[in-house]
């Protein structure tokens, strides 16, 4: 990321006096955005070195011909510092016997995999202990009077406040000297200890301002649209996709939903959006972020080009600030409270989204839905004691997400450009039966819908000639939901998550198991969570069949004997398995060669497992947590690219710390009290 440090390091590296002795050549070149091929590279390293290329002989053949000559000859390094092409670099030379060294500094993430050896070095941001330090010396620099105990704590909040980046630290530790005690309290209190926009003449916000314009003309779009959570907001990814496809960056469907990712992807190997959690399937994540810098530069371009506005405060739901905003974003649910902003947003009729993400509120407050073209309402944030009917009246809805205490109305069809549903009860509101409780059956009516989650609710039986036909996910529903009758009808099914309250009818309650592997040969992923299992026997004594292409599995509390994971063993295409809370119970689990023949991620957490025999050579990442019965486990772990191991028992947990220091592997082992 911009301001991290990288250049500063590798001068620190260039200049020392024993690498000035080490090499006979050093150059260290600003390279920036202008060089875009190879040839440009060579002409700069020939004509730092002395050497001058006539222009009637530019062509490659020779420039690579001279850039051998001069270089096959020396030990040299070369620091080519801010690239930003995506350029293929020239063959530098190599003299096995006299060992040369290249160092390429970029913000952009990329492999230079056609270079004979590299190594990528991705600098860590600092720890809270370090970015006191560097703001200490910044700020106290020039003076002779020490820092008070009082002061020390309000400087240790800002510097926290900076999120480990250095440039911000230094800016922030360069602006408070000579300050008094009371600025550095005024500045600790603020949300942000910097404001970043395109104006600032500071080299932080240039850098950052640089960073965000050399993004492709559609990345700054979905860039910008990162912005309208709050900040140390929980950015999931897939939240994210549905909404950049709900709000019509791309026509949703399962190839752009594809391309939508690879975007995000491309966000984060530019540096402008943070990586937080890995998913299981790859190597990309779960969550993401902004950091605090660039969020200020997100805000305040989506603000002037009248992209998002957020309103946090009173004086931000102003006509002045809020009028021709395309999208409203409440980070305060309690400004809806005062009848003045309703008549504000009324005065906005033309916004497209409505985005709520202030705190959950326990009592409902009015949310104004005056908006007629609007297409996304995420207001999961908002409690509704019923649904509201102006709803109703928002026909170009293809995102909604609602928490409301009672059921959806028959006319939720009314809505049919629907794609997204996402409906809630409020946490504090229990069932009073056991049975289920059905969405209204004109759900069936809802063709255009693709995602529906609904905890605590299940599609009623389907009328006749009625299908779903685009419906590709389905979330929070029981196993009322998974009849034939049902599945049947959603041809396109790829996903789905069962919660189970109770199995205490536990023939029946795991049935439908094999039910889906009747309807379905393709599957992405199916998660079943059992929420009160009967931990004193075993619920289930034999596990029905999975579709045969099924890639990921989740169990919870299903309480399957270990004898019949052979079923899922079997699955030729499982990349993905996770059991969690006595998904699986007994001592001993034991795998035969050939068995899960493609599996990649395997986590096992809160098991009551006490050896573990898994004759697999090869898994790129393991995960053991909570496991406190677990001694013995197999040597071809050993084999695997990343093992986390989370509070099991003591024995094992010194067992996997001596494997670690055998495994090629990245390996990290955890208690609760240290993290090794």
């Amino acid at each position: 990321m911009t301001g991290i440090g990288k250049t500063t390091l590798v001068k620190q590296v260039y200049n020392d006096p024993r690498v000035v002795n080490e090499f006979e050549t050093r150059l260290f070149l600003h390279i920036g955005p202008d060089y875009t091929r190879s040839e440009d590279i060579m002409l700069r390293v020939l004509h730092e070195l002395g050497f001058v290329i006539p222009s009637d002989k530019l062509d490659s053949d020779y420039l690579e011909n001279q850039f051998s000559k001069v270089l096959s000859s020396q030990k040299y390094l070369i620091v080519l510092d801010d690239v930003w092409a995506d350029l293929i670099l020239p063959d530098f030379p190599e003299n096995r016997k006299r060992r040369s060294l290249i160092i390429i500094i970029s913000q952009i993430q990329r492999s230079y995999d056609y270079i004979h050896t590299y190594k990528v070095i991705i600098l860590p941001f600092l720890n809270d202990d370090d970015s006191w330090k560097l703001l200490h010396h910044t700020a106290f620099s020039n003076r002779e009077e020490e820092c008070s105990r009082e002061l020390e704590k309000i400087g240790k909040k800002i510097a926290k406040n900076c999120e480990g980046l250095p440039a911000a630290i230094i800016q922030v530790g360069q602006n408070l000297r000579g300050k008094s005690f009371q600025e550095w309290k005024t500045l600790s209190e603020k949300d942000d200890p910097l404001v970043i926009t395109r104006y600032d003449d500071t080299p932080l916000s240039k850098a950052l301002f640089f960073s965000y314009m050399m993004l492709h003309p559609c990345l700054k779009l979905f860039f910008l649209y990162i912005g309208v959570f709050p900040k140390h907001y929980g950015i999931s990814r897939s939240k994210l996709i549905k909404l950049w496809l709900s709000e019509g960056f791309l026509e949703a469907g399962p190839e752009n939903e594809e391309i939508v990712g690879d975007t995000l992807d491309l966000l984060i190997l530019r540096s402008v959006v943070l990586r937080e959690k890995h998913t299981s399937v790859s190597y990309r994540f779960k969550n993401c972020r902004l950091h605090f810098t660039f969020r200020n530069l997100c805000v305040s371009e989506a603000k002037s080009a009248k992209f998002f506005h957020i309103m946090k405060k009173y004086t931000d739901c102003t006509p002045e600030n809020i009028r021709m905003q395309q999208r409203l974003c409440v980070h305060n649910n309690v400004v809806l409270a005062f009848t003045q902003v309703h008549e504000w947003m009324e005065s906005v009729p033309n916004a497209r989204s409505l985005l709520c993400y202030g705190p959950k509120q326990q009592y409902p407050v009015l949310l104004p839905l005056c908006f007629r073209l609007l297409k996304v309402l995420d207001a999961l944030a908002i409690r509704f004691y019923k649904f509201p009917h102006q709803l109703l009246a928002l026909l170009q809805l293809t995102y909604l997400s609602i928490t409301c205490d009672r059921g959806l109305p028959n006319s939720i069809s009314t809505l049919w450009n629907l794609e997204v549903l996402i409906f809630t009860r409020h946490h504090n509101i229990k069932l009073s039966n056991n049975g289920p409780v059905y969405l209204p059956v004109n759900i069936w009516n809802m063709h255009q819908l693709k995602q529906l989650y609904c905890k605590g609710f299940d599609l009623p039986p389907p009328p006749d000639g009625s299908h779903l036909e685009n419906l590709l996910t389905v979330s929070g529903v029981s196993v009322y939901s998974c009849t034939m009758e049902v599945l049947s009808k959603i041809p396109k099914l790829t996903r789905i998550a069962v919660q189970i309250e109770s199995a205490h009818d536990s023939t029946e309650t795991f049935r439908f198991f094999g039910h889906l592997a009747s309807v379905y040969e393709e599957f992405v992923s199916f998660k079943c969570v059992v929420v009160n299992p009967n931990l004193s026997s075993q619920i289930v004594r034999s596990v029905p069949n999975f579709p045969m292409n099924i890639r990921k599995i989740s169990l919870s509390g299903c309480g399957l004997p270990w004898e019949n994971m052979e079923v899922i063993a079997s699955l030729p295409n499982l990349i993905v398995l996770k059991l969690r809370w006595y998904a699986f119970c007994g001592p001993l689990w034991k795998t035969s060669t050939g068995q899960f023949p493609r599996l990649q991620f395997l986590l096992l957490e809160d098991l009551d497992i006490e050896n573990l025999e898994f004759n697999r050579r090869y898994l790129k990442w393991v995960i053991v947590r909570h496991c406190y019965k677990l001694e013995n486990i197999t040597n071809q772990f050993k084999n695997i690219e990343l093992l986390e191991v989370d509070d099991c028992s003591p024995s094992f947990m010194k067992k996997m710390r001596e494997w670690r220091s055998l495994l090629g592997a990245e390996a990290k082992i955890r208690s609760s009290s240290t993290d090794l």
